[in-house]
């Protein structure tokens, strides 16, 4: 009876039950994460940090993160794009099989890094 009668005072508020649309992120300075929904953008984010074993401020700069005066950011989109050469060239057809694994591909920052801020050296 309750519900009914929630259902009735949200439509006669005019409120909208329904989950709100996710966002894409669109931003001139996001040059090689693209095609990202704002959610997956900040897991990738997230699990960038934790492969490194660093935070946030490692590439970004404190209290702007769109700024590019940190050395730190250019090498990252570096090592994205390599990653990003070679899911494409060796794994093509790799989908994640989550929504809380990476949406780069197989290969990934934790491949090399492995939670430390350097590669870890070959065995």
């Amino acid at each position: 009876m309750f519900r009914i009668h929630l259902v009735i005072l949200l439509a006669v508020a005019g409120i909208d039950a329904q989950t709100p649309a996710v966002g894409m992120v669109e931003s001139p300075n996001v040059k090689v994460l693209t095609g990202l929904t704002v959610p997956q953008f900040e897991l990738e984010m997230q699990l960038m940090t934790t492969a490194l074993g660093v935070g946030c401020g490692y590439c970004h700069v404190r209290g702007n993160f769109a700024s590019e005066n940190n050395a730190h950011k250019a090498s990252a989109r570096k090592m994205l794009e390599m990653t990003r050469a070679i899911n494409q060239q060796f794994f093509p057809e790799y989908k994640s099989s989550s929504d809380d694994e990476s949406r780069l591909g197989r290969i990934t920052c934790y491949t090399c890094h492995q939670g430390n801020e350097k590669p870890r050296a070959a065995p």
